[in-house]
C-alpha cells in the first residue's frame, strides 16, 4: 500500500464506497466520482461535506462500538442513495478499519453475505482494508 492509496475511495457496491477522511475532504474528487451521500465514522466530518446528504457517527477505532446500532443509523441513508441510484461514502480516518467494518456489516445484514464475502468483496477494491478482531467477532454475530 501507498500512502495515496488511502486517499482514494473504493467500490464496494454500485451505491457503496468505502474511503479516507483525506478523500471526503476533496469534494472536487467526490463529485467526479459521483458520490452524493456520506456517512462519517469520526467525531467531526469536514466542513466541506456539508453540501452532501450526510450523518456522523462516531465510532471507536478499537472494535468497541456496536456494529448493529452504527448500521441502523446510518442504514436510512445508505438506502437513500442506493434508492436514488446516488452513492454513499462510508468514511473514517483511513479507510482501513471502522468503515470496511460497517460496509461489512451492511453486506452481512441487507444482502445476506456471510462474514468472508463480505470482506472478500471490499477487499476486491482495497486490499490493504485491517479490521480490527472485535469487529470481525461481531460481524460473525450479525
Amino acid at each position: 500500500m501507498i500512502p495515496a492509496d488511502l486517499d482514494r475511495i473504493s467500490r464496494v457496491l454500485p451505491w457503496l464506497y468505502v474511503g479516507s477522511y483525506g478523500a471526503a475532504e476533496n469534494v472536487e474528487y467526490l463529485r467526479a466520482e459521483g458520490i452524493t451521500h456520506a456517512v462519517c465514522l469520526l467525531d467531526r466530518a469536514p466542513d466541506q461535506l456539508s453540501v452532501l446528504p450526510s450523518v456522523c457517527l462516531s465510532a471507536s477505532d478499537h472494535g468497541e462500538s456496536d456494529l448493529g446500532a452504527l448500521l441502523a443509523r446510518a442504514l436510512p441513508l445508505i438506502e437513500e442513495a442506493r434508492e436514488t441510484r446516488g452513492r454513499v461514502l462510508v468514511f473514517c480516518a483511513l479507510g482501513v478499519n471502522r468503515s470496511p467494518a460497517l460496509a461489512a456489516a451492511y453486506l452481512r445484514v441487507v444482502l445476506g453475505d456471510s462474514t468472508s464475502q463480505a470482506l472478500e468483496r471490499i477487499s476486491a477494491s482495497r486490499p490493504f482494508i485491517s479490521l480490527h478482531e472485535k469487529y470481525l467477532t461481531q460481524l460473525e454475530r450479525l
